[in-house]
């Protein structure tokens, strides 16, 4: 058979042209696989970069927790050595004989340290003497608290008179709810009529903060000393909510309400059988605590 020569011509065109062609696929594959890995090893780069900053954001972070929880306990380490003369001086706050009568010298647990806010910054509360005789002694005795704000300990609340020697004095406990972070104060005073007075520090962002009176039970205690929750109420009792007269019953659930929000004594001077297990710290054991917090 015989080829004409334009036939052979297009033929070999036509290879050329799908040469090319398959030329062409053959980079454009190769740059497409090109890119795809340099993606790939770009996208891997930006996430081991993005884990780095991560990591070292978290070390960073912690560093700086760790840098400013130290700040805070120097500066309450420093606080408490500046008000040792005052601290020391409240003397009374447990009472107890020996079996002969005899009045033991109880040594005082009147500082705790605490995140009282729950967000992971502790508050400093301590107790200390005040008003002194003319023989040196003080005779009574504030509560203190101090939180650490713009790199300082500064003083929130205060609560005076929280305990005294004269009269019949006072009992108190300074206490915790676990659940809702709030801070009680319980105090009991003794006179022609006893007194329990419940105090609640207040939420606002106004310092010093104040105490709340929230509840509190009264009695004549040459009718009677029987006051538990059961037992039916006497014409001396008298119980009060909010500034309101009402009855023991509702005294008493809400009292139960408070209880339920799990209570954790930090500061007490209950005596006997209401003795509370608290978190409370002598002058000494503070010092060493936040000694040992700054090392």
């Amino acid at each position: 058979m015989k080829i004409h020569k334009s036939t052979i011509i297009s033929l070999a065109f036509l290879a050329v042209v799908y040469l090319v062609m398959q030329w062409r696929r053959n980079i454009a594959s190769v740059e497409k696989n090109s890119r795809s890995i340099s993606e790939t090893e770009g996208k891997t780069i930006k996430s081991d970069r993005e884990k780095d900053q991560k990591e070292a954001e978290t070390s960073s972070d912690n560093s700086s927790s760790e840098t400013n929880l130290k700040a805070v306990y120097s500066s309450y380490l420093t606080l408490l050595k500046e008000k040792q003369k005052d601290i020391e001086a409240y003397t009374w706050q447990i009472y107890e004989e020996n079996p002969v009568g005899r009045h033991l010298k109880m040594e005082t647990k009147g500082i705790a340290i605490t995140d009282v806010y729950g967000d992971s910054t502790p508050e400093l509360l301590f107790i200390d003497g005040s008003q002194y005789d003319e023989e040196g002694n003080a005779i009574h005795a504030n509560l203190h608290i101090y939180s650490f704000q713009d790199e300082k300990p500064v003083e929130i609340a205060k609560k005076e008179n929280l305990d005294y020697q004269v009269g019949g004095g006072a009992v108190y406990d300074i206490f915790l709810t676990e659940k809702n972070k709030r801070l009680y104060i319980e105090q009991s005073e003794f006179d022609a009529r006893d007194t329990e007075v419940l105090y609640l520090l207040s939420a606002s962002s106004s310092f010093p903060l104040e105490w709340d009176k929230q509840a509190s039970y009264s009695y004549d205690p040459e009718k009677s000393f029987e006051n538990d929750a059961t037992s039916p109420q006497r014409s001396d009792e008298e119980f009060i909510l909010y500034d309101k007269p009402v009855e023991k019953t509702d005294y008493y659930a809400f009292k139960k309400r408070i209880e339920e929000k799990n209570p954790k004594s930090l500061i007490s001077n209950f005596g006997g059988e209401e003795k509370k297990e608290s978190s409370a710290l002598s002058y000494s054991e503070a010092l060493s605590f936040l000694e040992k917090q700054i090392q």
